[in-house]
């Protein structure tokens, strides 16, 4: 009698946990009702069939399911549980993650193993996501606290906080989705696009943005925005994602064009006045004098490193010499 036909076969079928049967070769000899409603497959479309129609072999991790098995069967302890998470594959398509449990037995002459298939996907994926958020995190943490978004691999903003949203203008509802361009004013839209992809094929996991760290953002109402930024990447299941760190640096260049127009006033009248003037350090050690000052001494006479009172603005001769 084969196990199928044992009394113990309606009590696996009912298992609530999904519970496959396979022989050393493969191949499914049973398949339980849980096992049917996480995988999408019927009892039928799976009783024969080889177990990598459920458990395909991934080209990234290469992991022989029926390798695998074989290995458990050649162990001294054969009763004993083993786990394995592995990759699997629903009826529609959709790549699921499973937490194996195995465990062989014998009926008669022949070999048979139990595997029980935990979905353990979500829980992977949340892993992933605290995982990723823990490594934005401390990276802000080190740059500084300022605006934050995050791109995907197509430039689609998909993190965004309260200090990205008074700095641009968007809510986080009205943002997330939107490609990044959508910050980004007009005349540096096609450049972007090429500064992240070299970006993104850079060894550097973060870097500043523009020359000096400055670039231009654009505020939802239109208005052109002077910024300074750093960018980092991390990748989570293969998927890069890129997040900035960014500032406004509005205050900061209008302090600067303030500081720029004050000098160049000061310059003006330093240049021009009839009156000789003379910029010294505290110790009477001239820094620079005006044109009117200059004409006060002997022609070619160097200031370098020189105190007021030692340059010859007095001397008779001197003054002779630049009349003629």
């Amino acid at each position: 009698m084969s196990f199928i036909e044992s009394y113990a076969a309606q009590l696996l079928i009912n298992l609530p946990e999904a519970l496959i049967i396979v022989t050393p070769s493969g191949e499914i000899v049973f398949f339980n009702d849980s096992a049917a409603k996480q995988s999408g497959f019927s009892n039928d479309e799976m009783l024969g069939k080889h177990v990598s129609r459920l458990l395909p072999e991934s080209n990234r991790r290469k992991v022989n399911v029926i390798a695998w098995l074989k290995r458990w069967a050649e162990e001294p302890n054969p009763e004993q549980l083993r786990h394995l998470s592995l990759r699997g594959v629903r009826k529609n398509g959709d790549k699921r993650r499973y937490q194996v449990r195995v465990s062989k037995f014998e009926d008669k002459s022949d070999v048979y193993f139990a595997v029980v298939l935990r979905d353990i996907t979500e829980e992977q994926e949340q892993t992933a996501r605290l995982r990723h958020d823990q490594l934005v995190t401390n990276r802000i943490i080190a740059i500084g606290e300022d605006a934050v978004l995050s791109i995907d691999s197509d430039a689609n903003i998909c993190l965004w906080n309260q200090k990205a949203e008074e700095l641009f203008g968007y809510t986080e509802k009205e943002i997330l989705g939107k490609k990044l361009s959508t910050l980004i004013p007009e005349l540096y839209r096609d450049a972007h696009p090429k500064w992240l992809q070299s970006f993104a094929m850079d060894k550097t996991p973060s870097k500043r943005m523009g020359k000096r760290g400055e670039i231009a953002g654009l505020h939802k109402s239109g208005t052109v925005l002077p910024l300074e930024a750093s960018i980092t990447k991390t990748y989570i299941d293969n998927k890069q994602i890129m997040s900035a760190q960014i500032r406004d640096i509005s205050e900061r260049k209008l302090a600067q064009q303030v500081l720029k127009d004050k000098e160049s006033r000061f310059r003006a009248i330093f240049d021009h006045t009839v009156s000789a003037i003379a910029l010294l350090d505290a110790t009477g050690l001239v820094l620079e004098i005006n044109s009117a000052a200059r004409a006060m001494l002997p022609l070619g006479e160097s200031i370098a490193d020189r105190r007021l009172w030692e340059l010859s603005w007095w001397d008779a001769s001197d003054s002779s010499e630049r009349r003629e």
